[in-house]
């Protein structure tokens, strides 16, 4: 079973095109900013990729973000929805080809996650339009 500390080296030696990318990430200044902020710069490489056309690298990476939640222990799972899914959904919604040109790569569990994250974000507008949501679903 993965869990969080594997997460990084895994999506490394399944995507290994995103080393030079991650090394520069670990001399920058959100090195040692959480997990979180490391796989959103694994979340910016594949937009990234895409948009440069190097599709090659698509499948590989979306194999291993469904490996996450079949391999992955809780937090793991978490992280693979809200730290890369999300983060995609939202950055990718920002270019022209929009966060729908992921669609055809991702595995079961993953597109059950897309959509869970697509349902929590239907009619808001912002995080705090979430959070408020979740919070408010909780006191009920």
């Amino acid at each position: 079973m993965l869990t969080q500390d594997q997460i990084i080296p895994f999506l490394l030696e399944k995507c290994p095109e995103f080393g030079p990318r991650w090394q520069e990430h670990q001399q920058g200044v959100n090195a040692g900013c959480g997990l979180y902020i490391d796989v959103a710069e694994f979340v910016h490489f594949l937009v990234d990729s895409y948009e440069q056309g190097n599709l090659d690298l698509i499948p590989r990476a979306f194999t291993a973000v469904e490996d996450l939640f079949v391999d992955g222990d809780t937090d793991v799972k978490q992280i693979a929805m809200i730290g890369i899914l999300e983060d995609l959904q939202c950055s990718a919604s920002w270019k022209p080809f929009g966060n729908k040109a992921f669609l055809p790569w991702l595995g079961p569990r993953s597109r059950e996650a897309w959509s869970l994250v697509t349902q929590m974000w239907e009619g808001k507008n912002s995080l705090a339009d979430v959070i408020s949501a979740e919070n408010e679903h909780k006191r009920e």
